[in-house]
C-alpha cells in the first residue's frame, strides 16, 4: 500500500502527573531539546509523506493554536478540533468521523518517538488487519501479549511482553466498534472488534526508540535518552526547577535558593549536567544571594545539586568525606546541604572547568606547578589521612586487598578482553596470570589513605587553586595507585619526561619514596586496566559514548608502564587497543 496521507494526533490530555509544568502549557508543547514535542511529531509525519493532519484539543489549547497559526510545516494541511469534554481515544475518533475516510496514522502527541514506519506498513499489507500497532520490548509497562504478530491482550503484564507505544496504522472500519456516545477508549474498541474476529497486528520495530513523558522524572530522562539520537550527546540542557526537582527537594533548598513557591519552581531554570559513571545525577541551580540567609552569603552564583543512589555504596560517604577532608586541609567544595535520608546534596559550584579541560591551554611551567601542588595534597592525604580517619571513625570503602585487586582484574578481563576484543580464553588466561604478579607488588608497597580516582577530570578550580572532587571512594591502599591515577591519567596523557619528573618530586618527599617509585609501574598497570574496563562499560551507556575515545590513550600509557615492568601477554593487548579506533 502507499503511505497514508492522513494522521490524527491526540493532544487533548490533561497532563495531570506533570503538574505544575502543565498548568498553563499542554504536554505536547513541552520542549525536548528546545523544540516542542508536537513539532517533532509533525516533522516525523511530514517525513512519512503525510499531507493532512487533525489534532484534537482540550486542556490549555492556546499554546497549540498559536503554534499552529505560524504554519510551522507548510507541506501539511493541519486542522484542529476542540473537545469541550474529554472523550478518550475512542471518543476522539468518533468525534473526528468526518476526517476518517481511508487508512490513517493515529498517535499521541506527548511521547518521544523515533521509528521507521516501513515495518508497520509491511504488516498492514501482509496481514490486512484492522490496525497495526507499534510495540516495544525495551521500555514501559509491558502489558501487551503478542503472538506471531497478532495482539491477543492489551492488559496482561509480564516481563516477556511488550508495550504499546500509542502509534498505530488504523482502518476506518474501527468506527462501528466505538461507543456511540460519551467517553470510550480505543483499546476497548479493539477488544470489541477482536470478539468479532478482527485482527490487531503488533509490530516490533528494531532500532526504534520510544519514551512516555508522563512524569517530570520521565521528562528529564527522555532528554538523556535522546541526546545521542538528536545530536546532543554530552551536552547540558536546561528545564524549569519543577521538572527536575521533587517538591521535597524544593523545600530542602528553599533556605539557600529562590525556590520559595510553586511559581518560582516554574520560572527558575535548572541546568541538567551530563551523566557520570557513579549512579548520581548532577544539576546546576542559580542562586540569588539576596534571597538567602546570612550563613549562606558565601554562596557562589550557583550550586551543584547531587542526587545519589545507594546502588553505589560509596555515594553515601560523600558528605562526611567532604567535612573530613576540609578539616585535613585538603581542598574540597563547600557543602551547603546534606540530606542523607533524601539522598540529596548541594555543594559549591566551582564551574565546569576541570584540569582535563584546562590542560591544553596551560603553559608547561603552569601545568607542572599545578601537578606539584596536587602531589603535595596527595602527600598530605597519604601520610596524615589514615591516622586522622581512625580518630574520626570515618567510614571508608573496603581497602585494597586480594579481593579488590582480583575484582579490578576481572572488570578489565570481562569488559575489555572478552566483550570488546573477544579474545580466546587461552590468551585471557595468560593476561590474568600476569595481573596476579601486579597485585603482589602493590600489596607489598607503601600504603595510605588514597583518593582512588585521583585524575584530571576530578580536579576543579577555585580561582587558580585546584579543588578535589569525587573522593567518596577513598580507602586504604597503595599510595602508588593514586600517583598512577594522576600521572598516567588518559584524560591528560602526560608526556613521559614530565611524568617521571613529577614522580621523582613526590618520591623525594615521601619517607618511603624509593619503594613508592618502584611500585609505580605496577600501579599504572593496575589503574589503567581498571580505567579501560570503565571506558568499555560507560561507552555502551546512552549519552556516554564519549568515554570510548580515551581507550587509545589509556593503552599508550599502559604500554609505557609495561616497558618498566614487562608483561608480554598484556603488551599484545595494549598494542591492539592503542591502534584500534575508539
Amino acid at each position: 500500500m502507499r503511505a497514508p496521507r492522513k494522521a490524527f494526533i491526540l493532544a487533548a490530555g490533561l497532563g495531570t502527573r506533570l503538574r505544575p509544568l502543565t498548568l498553563e502549557t499542554p504536554k505536547p508543547m513541552l520542549p525536548l531539546w528546545g523544540e516542542p514535542m508536537l513539532a517533532r511529531t509533525l516533522a516525523m509525519l511530514a517525513r512519512w509523506g503525510v499531507e493532512q493532519v487533525l489534532i484534537n484539543l482540550h486542556h490549555a489549547p492556546g499554546p497549540i493554536v498559536r503554534y499552529l497559526a505560524t504554519q510551522p510545516f507548510p507541506q501539511l494541511r493541519i486542522s484542529a478540533v476542540f473537545e469541550p469534554d474529554i472523550l478518550g481515544t475512542g471518543g476522539a475518533l468518533r468525534n473526528a468521523r468526518w476526517f476518517i475516510d481511508e487508512p490513517f496514522w493515529l498517535l499521541n502527541a506527548d511521547v518521544v518517538a523515533d521509528v521507521d514506519p516501513a515495518p508497520l506498513l509491511r504488516a498492514w499489507q501482509k496481514q490486512k488487519p484492522l490496525a497495526a500497532c507499534w510495540l516495544t520490548a525495551d521500555a514501559g509497562p509491558k502489558t501487551v501479549r503478542c503472538e506471531r504478530g497478532v495482539i491477543r491482550d492489551f492488559h496482561d503484564p509480564a516481563p516477556d511482553h511488550a508495550t504499546f507505544c500509542g502509534l498505530q496504522l488504523l482502518d476506518p472500519r474501527i468506527l462501528p466498534f466505538i461507543a456511540p456516545a460519551g467517553f470510550d477508549t480505543l483499546v476497548a474498541a479493539y477488544r470489541r472488534a477482536q470478539k468479532r474476529g478482527h485482527r490487531i497486528a503488533g509490530v516490533l520495530v528494531p532500532g526504534s526508540f520510544w519514551a512516555d513523558i508522563g512524569t517530570p522524572a520521565q521528562y528529564v530522562q527522555a532528554h538523556r535518552d535522546t541526546a545521542q539520537r538528536l545530536g546532543h550527546a554530552g551536552e547540558n540542557f536546561t528545564l524549569p526547577a519543577a521538572a527536575v526537582l521533587t517538591p521535597r527537594e524544593q523545600r530542602l533548598l528553599s533556605p539557600i535558593s529562590s525556590l520559595q513557591s510553586p511559581v518560582s519552581s516554574l520560572s527558575l531554570p535548572i541546568e541538567v549536567l551530563p551523566p557520570r559513571g557513579s549512579n548520581r545525577e548532577f544539576f546546576r541551580l542559580p542562586v540569588d544571594a539576596n534571597a538567602c540567609t546570612d550563613v549562606y552569603k558565601q554562596l557562589s552564583r550557583s550550586l551543584i545539586l547531587i542526587r545519589w543512589s545507594p546502588e553505589r555504596a560509596d555515594n553515601r560517604f560523600y558528605a562526611r568525606h567532604t567535612r573530613f577532608l576540609a578539616a585535613l586541609d585538603v581542598p574540597v567544595p563547600r557543602l551547603f546541604l546534606d540530606a542523607p535520608r533524601d539522598r540529596f546534596l548541594a555543594i559549591e559550584d566551582l564551574g565546569p572547568a576541570t584540569l582535563e579541560t584546562r590542560r591544553p591551554r596551560l603553559k608547561p611551567a603552569e601545568l607542572a606547578r599545578i601537578y606539584r601542588w596536587l602531589l603535595a595534597v596527595a602527600l598530605r592525604l597519604h601520610r596524615a589521612g589514615l591516622p586522622a580517619a581512625r580518630r574520626a571513625r570515618l567510614p571508608l570503602m573496603p581497602g585494597f586487598d586480594a579481593k579488590l585487586y582480583a575484582w579490578e582484574h576481572a572488570y578489565f578481563i570481562e569488559h575489555v578482553l572478552r566483550a570488546r576484543l573477544r579474545l580466546p580464553e587461552r590468551q585471557i588466561a595468560a593476561v590474568a596470570a600476569e595481573l596476579e604478579t601486579v597485585a603482589a607488588v602493590l600489596a607489598a608497597s607503601p600504603q595510605g589513605l588514597i583518593h582512588r580516582d585521583f585524575q584530571s577530570s576530578n580536579v576543579l578550580f577555585r580561582g587558580a587553586a585546584p579543588v578535589l572532587i569525587d573522593y567518596q571512594g577513598m580507602r586504604r591502599g597503595p599510595v602508588a595507585y593514586d600517583l598512577a591515577s594522576l600521572l598516567c591519567d588518559p584524560y591528560a596523557d602526560l608526556a613521559a619526561p614530565l611524568q617521571q619528573t613529577l614522580l621523582r618530586h613526590y618520591a623525594a618527599r615521601h619517607p618511603q619514596g624509593a619503594a613508592v617509585a618502584a611500585a609505580f609501574p605496577a600501579a599504572a598497570i593496575q589503574r589503567l586496566g581498571q580505567a579501560l574496563g570503565a571506558y568499555a562499560v560507560l561507552s555502551q551507556k546512552p549519552g556516554m559514548e564519549r568515554f570510548a575515545r580515551h581507550i587509545p590513550a589509556a593503552a599508550r600509557q599502559l604500554l609505557r608502564a609495561l616497558r618498566a615492568q614487562p608483561l608480554p601477554a598484556l603488551a599484545v593487548v595494549a598494542r591492539r587497543l592503542a591502534q584500534s579506533p575508539p
